[in-house]
């Protein structure tokens, strides 16, 4: 099929410049569809003007608000100038100002008429910001950041609503530019996702600006020019003075008006669901940045998304993933506040408390810091014990993205903190605080060397386990075959022979080896054929189901402890999150249609833990239905059962037909029967 371009994007949310030049760069035809502002929010609503203000209004050197905000938006303006629609179009690409919407996968609708069709399209959406009703409060008193820039007035009193990026920034540059700013927090912390220190940093900071903090409230109403709010702490209702209220909460994503189900994309309110190419439910159509389901609201993130699709577009058979694992983020208030990756809070759903380490240390011991009066700001860093990873950190002082991305580097090439330990860094600079706190947790894991082999030994006591028991197992093996001079056929034979004919021991060694397979790894399947020929059909069905069942359970609880060391169950992951809530709505059902349709035993037992489906479902639906799956399989393989063998072609010559026959058509009609199961289960 021919098409009109090779790629369309729709809006220009950041990054969209990136795709758009090096795709044409790249000789493709490309489309870009914007009705509104190029850029999004970055250069018209935030990056660009925030910046702006907070670099005009920390300065001092200014008549009031209005003059600071009119200085703003002539700064904003020269970005603005840069990206005209004449002028991209010298970069190859053809810019279409109008509404865009879906008509099919591959057809997009220019305000609702006009057809324009691509091989690739990228939806770039941006996002909007989200406005809590308060009673009594007039529309024309409510900023958010989509139009705070474009005050043209003086105010004496600025109230802001929420918490964040946004809300401490703006608070910060108002309070600079002598307006009385007042902050309302429903949390007891100023910026509860980031380290506590940060906050306590950050609060102190304000107070010495006048800046109020009400935290652990809530807006009530608004009486005239004045908030009414509830202090939870005091159980109270008081009064706030206000020329304005800035709502300074969570931004939604940009996905209505585009007809994507016209496309069979899929999305909700909260964004568009995406894989981990950042490809859509029509894999010729890809999203970015804002409009991403679960995807944090970061520029610098959009850009690097940009990188990826760009070289998937361009290289189809040799897709990668888009890299989000270590990512950065500054609140850019006067005191910066850097961090890197995951906070605390986070790190405690992956590891324990004793699975890390915590350094800090304050510019007060760094020699450059005491030249230039800025002591009192740190770097606090947390290592993972013994493996010298760095898992977070956070630096505060007032360039604290220029040292961040140092940590970023490492992080993302799993570089150690014994590494940078060892690095030579340029003295005197504020950077080399960072190789001293690499320096304290090199020390500190040196000078507890005992405690740290105990807690290696601790922290991968199931690969010691495995280990051991297989070296055990093969040893044994191993000295058993020297010591009677046997070959390897002979030996299984004797195993098989000592099993099958006792019957006081044999199925209790089976069992308990069924049971705690999972440690080893030893394949379930292999266990549930091995019975049938050990054992027969009947009776010993019971004996397997009985295995199976504990060792289910064991494999459950068993990944619920060390699951997380292979596998990081992240709650932004797309297919994670989808895969979860289906799961979830009926654990039973999903337990049982991955029975009845012979799923891998053990696959099923680790997904179940990675999917947190109730454990009582998954042990209910697999007591039950996996009755058919072993009977399957036990039945298939006492064919070739005798209670004593002097050989394996013995026992193949003795095949008993009629018990493979028997086992087809019980396989026939389990899977029929988890068709009209999983038929009934659609309908209902």
């Amino acid at each position: 099929m021919k098409f009109d371009y090779d790629v369309i994007v729709i809006w220009s949310g950041s990054g969209w410049l990136t795709v758009s030049i090096w795709l044409a760069w790249a000789w493709k035809k490309v489309a870009l569809i914007e009705k509104w502002f190029f850029w999004g929010d970055c250069t018209n609503f935030w990056c660009v003007p925030s910046k702006a203000f907070i670099d005009i209004a920390k300065k001092g050197h200014h008549k009031d608000i209005k003059w600071v905000l009119e200085e703003v938006r002539k700064r904003r303006q020269v970005i603005r100038d840069e990206e005209t629609k004449e002028k991209l179009e010298k970069y190859g690409m053809k810019v279409i100002s109008w509404f865009a919407s879906f008509k099919d996968k591959n057809t997009v609708l220019i305000d609702g008429e006009k057809e324009i069709t691509a091989k690739n399209i990228v939806i770039s959406t941006w996002s909007h910001a989200n406005i809590v009703p308060i009673e009594g409060l007039d529309k024309k008193d409510i900023f958010t950041n989509e139009n705070v820039f474009e005050l043209e007035e003086n105010i004496k009193e600025l109230v802001i609503i929420g918490w964040g990026y946004i809300g401490c920034e703006l608070a910060e540059s108002f309070a600079n530019s002598n307006v009385n700013v007042t902050i309302l927090q429903r949390n007891k912390n100023l910026i509860p996702r980031e380290e506590g220190k940060s906050s306590e940093l950050l609060e102190k900071i304000f107070e010495s600006k006048w800046i109020k903090i009400c935290k652990n409230t809530t807006a009530l109403r608004a009486e005239w020019k004045e908030l009414v709010i509830l202090d939870k702490d005091w159980k109270k209702e008081r009064k706030i003075p206000f020329d304005k209220v800035l709502i300074a909460l969570w931004r939604g994503a940009n996905v209505n008006g585009l007809d994507m189900k016209n496309a069979n994309i899929k999305f909700d309110q909260k964004g568009i669901t995406i894989d981990k190419f950042n490809r859509t439910s029509s894999k010729n159509i890809y999203a970015i940045w804002d409009c991403v389901k679960w995807n944090p609201q970061f520029t610098h993130l959009a850009n690097n998304e940009w990188r990826g699709v760009i070289r998937n577009i361009l290289v189809p058979f040799l897709k990668k993933s888009v890299k989000k694992s270590v990512l950065p983020a500054v609140l850019y208030t006067n005191t910066e506040i850097a961090r890197v990756w995951k906070t605390w809070t986070e790190l405690l759903k992956y590891y324990s408390k004793d699975d890390i380490v915590t350094k800090t240390l304050y510019f007060s011991g760094n020699d450059r810091s005491k030249l230039t009066d800025d002591e009192v700001w740190f770097v606090k860093i947390n290592f993972k014990r013994v493996s010298w990873k760095i898992l977070w950190a956070t630096i505060a002082w007032t360039k604290a993205w220029e040292m961040l991305p140092i940590l970023v580097s490492a992080m993302e090439n799993n570089i150690s903190a014994y590494k940078i330990s060892k690095t030579i860094f340029a003295y005197p600079t504020k950077a080399e605080l960072i190789k001293k706190v690499c320096d304290s947790f090199v020390i500190h894991t040196l000078g507890n060397i005992k405690n740290e082999a105990k807690y290696y030994i601790k922290d991968n006591i199931l690969q010691v386990v495995t280990a051991t028991i297989w070296f055990i197992i093969i040893f044994s093996f191993f000295y058993y075959k020297k010591m009677n001079n046997l070959d390897v056929e002979q030996i299984a034979i004797n195993i098989y022979n000592f099993i099958s004919g006792n019957m006081a021991i044999g199925p209790f060694i089976y069992i308990l080896f069924y049971a705690i397979r999972p440690v080893v790894l030893f394949p379930a399947t292999l266990m549930t054929f091995m019975s049938g020929a050990l054992f027969g059909p009947w009776l010993w069905i019971a004996f397997t189901l009985v295995g199976e069942n504990m060792s289910a359970a064991f494999a459950y609880f068993l990944w619920t402890v060390f699951g997380k060391k292979i596998i990081w169950p992240d709650s932004h992951g797309w297919l994670v999150d989808d895969l979860k809530s289906k799961a979830n709505e009926s654990p039973f059902m999903t337990i049982l249609m991955t029975r009845l349709l012979f799923f891998p035993f053990d696959l099923v037992n680790y997904i179940s833990w990675f999917l947190r489906i109730n454990f009582k479902g998954f042990f209910l639906a697999t007591l039950i239905w996996i009755i058919p799956w072993a009977s399957v399989f036990v039945i298939a393989w006492s064919a070739f059962h005798n209670q004593k063998i002097e050989s394996f072609s013995q026992a193949i010559s003795d095949i008993d037909i009629t018990m493979l026959y028997f086992a087809a058509i019980l396989f026939i009609i389990t899977i029929v029967l988890a068709k009209v199961l999983k038929k009934r289960q659609v309908k209902v």
